[in-house]
């Protein structure tokens, strides 16, 4: 275990999607502009529908490859790229995108050295549904604050991005004197009380991924995994930049068997910093990969 708020993918080809699976397919602003998704069984294809000024693709091109297999989408997103050091222009990077309610939230991992991409510091992205036909965003595409002042040095935002709402400063001052309380709690083994701190923080301020995360960790010590995995995954929809979700969706996913699942969001966890080979490889949470191909190349290439 990594702490006591991070207890604890492969992008291989997913079977069939459930027909009672997420409505995924409709347009999404994001920060490479306006994509619409169309499926074909358990796949996926995003196109520009209107790009944005920050990259420099057009109306029409692919910027979306994935496969669904359950809630998540694994694949590739293409990004631009910038920076001194960088010798691309763009690259098609892996991704993994949870779809939740009105959003595909995840992140991207950006191969090319000394490259940036309009994401967030930790490679966190959204896409979020445009709210009925032709209507705008219900909110900014890239949901971390870290996103825009990359997209900004990289260029000028679209104007169908929205601003983020800044949170009261009262009320997130107050909302961490919260988090602390619940990490105290979890110290003492108190996991019922840590959760009402927890869920009191999210109360104030419904802003914080560390307050859902700690709202899984109480279940996950409880050993309830559908109620641990749930508010993980709620974590993720605040931030798709807050790593913790990553790697410890990829611990329950491991110890309920779900190895696909698992290996998908361990990958992402590991390649955008998250995790450490000897964290990976000291973790009995994910004892069930142990002998999948996919886990032993990832901890081989993180070595």
């Amino acid at each position: 275990m990594r702490g006591l708020l991070l207890l604890c993918a492969a992008l291989a080809a997913a079977p069939a999607a459930r027909a009672d699976g997420p409505r995924i397919d409709g347009e999404y602003e994001s920060p490479l502009g306006r994509v619409k998704v169309t499926s074909r069984g358990a796949s996926f294809r995003g196109v520009l529908v209107a790009a944005s000024d920050i990259c420099g693709f057009k109306e029409g091109d692919e910027v979306l490859r994935a496969t669904l297999l359950d809630d998540s989408l694994a694949g590739q997103v293409r990004v631009c790229l910038a920076g001194k050091a960088c010798k691309a222009k763009d690259e098609w990077s892996s991704a993994v995108l949870l779809a939740s309610g009105e959003r595909l939230s995840g992140a991207v991992h950006v191969a090319a050295k000394g490259c940036r991409a309009p994401l967030g510091k930790n490679g966190g992205v959204a896409f979020v549904r445009v709210a009925g036909e032709g209507g705008t965003a219900e909110t900014t595409a890239a949901t971390s604050s870290s996103t825009t002042s990359t997209t900004r040095s990289m260029s000028t935002t679209t104007s169908t991005t929205t601003k983020k709402k800044k949170p009261d400063t009262a009320a997130r001052a107050k909302a961490r004197e919260l988090l602390r309380d619940g990490a105290a709690y979890l110290q003492e083994g108190s996991f019922e009380a840590a959760r009402r701190r927890f869920l009191e923080a999210i109360d104030v301020d419904e802003g914080i991924p560390e307050a859902y995360n700690g709202v899984g960790v109480t279940y996950r010590m409880r050993n309830d995994l559908p109620r641990a995995l749930e508010w993980y995954k709620k974590a993720l929809t605040v931030d798709p930049d807050f790593g913790d979700a990553y790697y410890n969706m990829a611990c329950v996913y491991a110890l309920e068997g779900q190895k696909e699942m698992a290996l998908r969001y361990l990958q992402i966890a590991a390649m955008n910093g998250y995790a450490t080979a000897e964290g990976i490889d000291g973790d009995p949470d994910l004892e069930p990969l142990r002998g999948e191909p996919g886990y032993r190349a990832l901890v081989r290439a993180k070595m």
